[in-house]
């Protein structure tokens, strides 16, 4: 782009160099490097100084987007769809900006040899395969999950808890604290046709270190001053507890307040004794039990209004009011500037009951609404470096329950489904090769180059996911029949590849733990073979055996084919089929012979009789091969079409929201393919 053509006085930050540019490449190797930095189990905290020398921890795509800003706009734009990704699905972010950033790197290695153009109809061409197959529920890597199976939901909420190693949680910790997430989620629901939405669940951190989580029905308030005047109060309330909601401070504020100043007192004096009469009138009115505010209350006008019997309370906090208006139903009031007006139009939440728990050293009041569905999960207590994490991560467990009680799907995790998808792109790029070099008019080298750089990509995020490294790819390997990814202890042990000591191995189960190798063996004849980051004939030739099979059914049908037709021949030329044609004009031009030409009659009509039997049986034998050949298709459909079934005798599974991954992808190769051609048109 010309710098003449702008001027410089009135267009300034504009980035006029192309994505191609050394400076660009540099960049986004640096912001690659970010990201990987938290993602999967070698993930870590990252210490993020601001220009002004604070220092912040940040180990999530939701903190690396906050605490960093980037003047780039192709960074500004990956950002845009990390937090796109975070705000719709609560999950999945991370994945979404280093897929896109990869394949862009990827896309930027292509451009030294092959075209711009080839490289952005098969880069979408192969985009629009991979999200149509996604879209489809392949049976090789997505598995319904049954939301009642305590096993299945907690191996879900495990896998999402375990992408955090960070967390340093023991294996009894993360079993205890996934089954209290699960419990919290199950009370959230609401009963079948109470209401066609979800609840909600409170997440509290505010235990000692090495306590467990807990979960309880309702919502669950700190009260740091309970005495036995609140526990009298609380045990005479009636059974319908009315509750007045503010979010606004009940703390004198003259700029901002309307109420009568006499004189007499102080300002501060005269702003509390109006407020605290116009507040004990509206109580008195409205029939209120319990005053909460959502900020602070000023000491003195707490102290009036539980001396005349209200319950207060006080700080509940963005989080805390919100659940108490799902809880309640009630709504706030936003100002106290013509508080009279404002609190006679205010809806006023109800309760059945408020309870005094004890709990960790600490006094706490739980809210409860029978005909609501809120829960609060009381995390346990880690150190202040993960605390934040744990509160995030928990929350998006419980956003991947909500996705899975909808769809019902989820996929296969640990790197497998990457595995399928890298597999994938091998296969349509080989088996469509001569349709896609017509329709695009690009030579198959270029194909292949552009195939291999998805090829790549997805091969480093399944690595890096099980928790491996590129380096180490000889410690993998994919079977044939459902390609996902597998891990070798004995090359591990011996440094062996894969491919040479394939009959000595014990793969015991593939990463995300759906598969066994009995399964790959025994049921679908299936075989290894070593892991590669590039387009490889034997990863699309499939199984020896079900080539043998299906040549086998093509001889079977040729053979049963030729002894139809020779059967066919030999009763078409039996003998005893044929008429004499002339005997029978003599012998009916004959009148006085009636006789012999009723015995003829009769002849004719047995041996028609036989021909009609002989027909019959070879319509049977017609049949017969019909039923064999369907039962043989049936097989090889099978073989051909594996699918996952869940083994609950396999412990501890990795998979993750099926809803959440795709949208993931989604993103990420969509924006890829913008960012790629905005820079092309930036260049051009």
């Amino acid at each position: 782009m010309s710098g003449g053509i702008l001027q410089e006085e009135r267009v300034n930050g504009v980035y006029c160099h192309s994505l191609l540019n050394l400076s660009f490449a540099s960049m986004l190797a640096q912001y690659r490097k970010l990201l990987f930095s938290a993602y999967g189990p070698k993930g870590g905290t990252l210490l993020i100084t601001n220009s002004v020398g604070r220092s912040t921890l940040a180990s999530s795509s939701v903190d690396i987007t906050k605490q960093l800003s980037f003047g780039h706009p192709c960074a500004k734009y990956i950002n845009a769809l990390i937090s796109a990704q975070n705000a719709s699905c609560g999950l999945s972010g991370l994945y979404t900006g280093i897929l896109c950033v990869r394949l862009l790197e990827e896309a930027l290695c292509c451009e030294g040899n092959t075209p711009h153009y080839a490289i952005a109809d098969v880069c979408e061409w192969i985009i629009d395969q991979l999200l149509t197959q996604m879209a489809q529920f392949p049976d090789q890597v997505v598995i319904d999950i049954d939301i009642g199976d305590i096993q299945q939901v907690s191996s879900f909420v495990k896998t999402i808890l375990g992408s955090k190693t960070n967390l340093n949680l023991t294996k009894a910790e993360m079993d205890n604290l996934s089954i209290q997430i699960v419990r919290a989620f199950l009370k959230s629901i609401p009963d079948e046709g109470l209401t066609t939405k979800f609840g909600h669940v409170n997440v509290l951190q505010e235990g000692p270190p090495g306590s467990d989580a807990r979960v309880f029905e309702g919502l669950l308030y700190r009260e740091p001053e309970f005495d036995t005047n609140l526990s009298k109060k609380i045990a005479q309330l009636p059974k319908v507890i009315n509750v007045l909601l503010f979010a606004v401070p009940l703390s004198p504020d003259v700029e901002k307040t309307s109420l009568l100043w006499t004189g007499t007192y102080s300002k501060e004096e005269s702003f509390i004794n109006n407020l605290v009469v116009c507040l004990l009138s509206i109580l008195k009115d409205k029939n209120v039990h319990v005053l909460a505010n959502q900020k602070y209350i000023h000491p003195a006008i707490k102290f009036e209004l539980e001396r005349k019997g209200c319950i207060v309370l006080e700080r509940l906090g963005t989080i805390a009011t919100d659940s108490l208006i799902k809880l309640s139903g009630c709504q706030a009031v936003t100002s106290v500037s013509n508080l009279k007006q404002e609190a006679a139009n205010a809806v006023l939440g109800k309760l059945s009951s408020i309870q005094y728990v004890r709990l960790r050293g600490k006094n706490y009041l739980l809210l409860k609404q029978d005909s609501s569905c809120l829960s609060t999960l009381l995390l346990p207590e880690v150190s202040p470096t993960t605390e934040g994490t744990l509160k995030e991560v928990t929350e998006s467990c419980l956003a991947a329950l909500k996705m899975a009680v909808v769809d019902g799907k989820v996929v296969a995790g640990g790197g497998c489904l990457e595995t399928w998808l890298a597999t994938q792109v091998i296969h349509m790029v080989k088996v469509n090769m001569d349709c896609l070099a017509s329709m695009t008019e690009v030579p198959s080298h270029h194909i292949v180059r552009v195939g291999n750089a998805f090829v790549r990509v997805f091969m480093e995020l399944a690595i890096q996911v099980a928790g491996g490294s590129s380096t180490t790819k000889f410690d993998w390997c994919v079977d044939s029949v459902f390609h996902h990814l597998w891990y070798s202890q004995d090359c591990l042990a011996n440094g062996e590849s894969p491919q040479e000591n394939f009959s000595q191995q014990k793969l015991c189960k593939c990463v995300c733990g759906l598969l066994t190798d009995e399964t790959i063996k025994s049921k679908y004849g299936g075989f290894w073979y070593d892991l590669d980051f590039q387009m490889n004939q034997n990863v699309v030739q499939g199984s020896p055996e079900s080539t043998c099979f299906c040549e086998s059914l093509m001889r079977l049908d040729s053979t049963e084919l030729e002894t139809f037709h020779h059967d066919s021949k030999l009763q078409t030329e039996d003998p005893d089929f044929g008429i004499d044609n002339d005997s029978l004009e003599e012998k009916v031009a004959i009148e006085d012979d009636v006789d012999s030409l009723e015995k003829t009659l009769n002849s004719l009509e047995e041996e028609g009789d036989s021909l009609e039997g002989r027909l019959e049986s070879l319509d049977d034998d017609v049949d017969s091969l019909e039923d064999v050949l369907d039962k043989m298709v049936d097989q090889v459909n099978t073989k051909h079409n594996p699918k996952i079934i869940f083994n609950s005798q396999i412990p501890d599974v990795l998979y993750d929201s099926y809803l959440a991954k795709y949208n993931a992808m989604r993103l990420a190769l969509e924006g890829f393919t913008q960012l790629f051609q905005v820079g092309y048109c930036v260049y051009d």
